[in-house]
C-alpha cells in the first residue's frame, strides 16, 4: 500500500508544482532552480521502505529469488511512474513530467547504489544529489553542468541516458550485492 500511495504523491506533486521555480542559495548566488527537482523524494522513500520491509531469516532460508522480486518491484515503479508521468504531461500539457520521472529513474539508481554500500540510509542520497546541485550545479544562471543532470530540460538526451545508465547499475549492484543483515 505504501508504495501506491507515493506514486500518486509524486503525480499529485508534479501536477501541482509544474514549471514553478524557487530561488535557492548557491555557491555563484542566488539561483532559480525548478521545484520539480524535489518532487521523486517521496516516491524514492516509498520504495526504500518496500526494498527493506523484510524478514531477514525466512528470506535468507527461502527458495525465492528475493533479489529478483526487489528488481522486478524496482522495474515495475518506475516503468509506472515513466508511463503515468507521460500521460500526465499530455493531459495537462506539462512539459517538464518527463523530466521529473527521468528524474525519479536516475535518483532511484542513485539511491540503489547507494544502498548496497549503506543500506536503509540510501534514502537520503537522492535529497543530498539535489541539494549538491543546487549549492554547486550550475555554472551560470539557468545554466547545469552535465554532470548534475537532474536540472537539464526534458529533451536533453545525455541526461536520459544517463538516468538510464545510472538505474541500470543500481540494479545490477542489487542483484550481485548480498542481503545479509548488517
Amino acid at each position: 500500500m505504501v508504495l501506491p500511495a507515493s506514486l500518486l504523491s509524486f503525480l499529485a506533486l508534479a501536477a501541482i508544482v509544474q514549471d514553478t521555480s524557487v530561488i535557492l542559495p548557491s555557491i555563484i548566488g542566488n539561483t532559480q532552480v525548478a521545484l520539480s527537482l524535489f518532487v521523486p523524494v517521496p516516491l524514492l522513500s516509498g520504495l526504500m521502505l518496500c526494498l527493506e520491509s523484510r524478514l531477514p531469516a525466512p528470506e535468507s532460508s527461502s527458495t525465492r529469488a528475493v533479489q529478483l522480486m526487489d528488481a522486478a518491484l524496482v522495474v515495475a515503479c518506475l516503468g509506472s511512474t515513466l508511463i503515468l508521468s507521460v500521460a500526465e504531461g499530455l493531459l495537462l500539457d506539462m512539459p517538464l513530467a518527463l523530466a521529473t520521472a527521468r528524474n525519479a529513474c536516475f535518483l532511484a539508481g542513485l539511491m540503489l547504489l547507494g544502498r548496497v554500500v549503506m543500506g536503509q540510509s540510501a534514502v537520503m542520497l537522492p535529497v543530498a544529489w539535489i541539494v549538491l546541485v543546487t549549492f554547486v550545479g550550475f555554472r551560470g544562471q539557468g545554466d547545469p553542468y552535465p554532470w548534475a543532470l537532474v536540472p537539464e530540460p526534458s529533451n536533453a538526451v545525455l541526461a536520459a541516458v544517463g538516468a538510464a545508465f545510472v538505474l541500470f547499475i543500481g540494479i545490477l549492484a542489487n542483484l550481485r550485492s548480498s542481503r545479509k543483515p548488517s
